[in-house]
């Protein structure tokens, strides 16, 4: 319960500088989405409902705050974070080496769900087919390298909270005997 809630704070966190920081830094048009690197890391290292239930709250939450239709995001980030589920059944996740082929490669995904209904509408013009794929390309390219940071923090802030609650739990074991 207490790591969910941690990630929902880092969730909320990283969308306030994706909506409210970065634009004002300076053209970051070429960015990805921010909390994918959290669904990556929720579907290879947390258990399936904690994961779940933070990916599901962090969807809702994107989908109430986005201009994009109604369940864009959430679908985006289920189908990352269930990929990466079904993922770990054949990658180890302490491979440094492709964590950042796995950020790319959710970035990926979440730009094609993101781009398929209007391009199954016939609603994209061959122009704007171009410059979705220049964007897609240069967030692959922002994932590959800062991706795998974002990893590590999570990583270890997960690593903390679980030495704090095994000291917590240790002391309450003394302060009861």
């Amino acid at each position: 319960m207490m790591g969910s809630l941690l990630f929902i704070a880092f969730g909320l966190c990283l969308l306030v500088v994706q909506t409210a920081v970065m634009p004002r830094l300076g053209n970051w048009s070429g960015c990805y989405d921010l909390l994918v690197p959290l669904v990556v890391f929720l579907g290879l290292r947390r258990r399936f409902w904690d994961g779940l239930a933070v990916v599901l709250a962090l969807g809702l939450v994107v989908d109430g705050l986005s201009c994009a239709a109604p369940g864009y995001y959430l679908t985006a980030y289920l189908w990352i974070w269930a990929l990466m589920r079904w993922l770990i059944r054949f990658l180890r996740v302490a491979n440094t080496f492709l964590l950042p082929l796995v950020m790319a490669g959710a970035v990926l995904i979440e730009n094609l769900v993101l781009l398929a209904v209007p391009l199954l509408l016939a609603e994209q013009t061959a122009i704007a087919a171009s410059r979705a794929l220049s964007t897609v390309a240069a967030q692959m390219v922002w994932a590959l390298l800062t991706g795998p940071l974002l990893l590590a923090v999570f990583g270890q802030s997960q690593l903390r909270l679980r030495r704090y609650q095994v000291r917590a739990a240790a002391r309450r074991a003394v302060k009861d005997e």
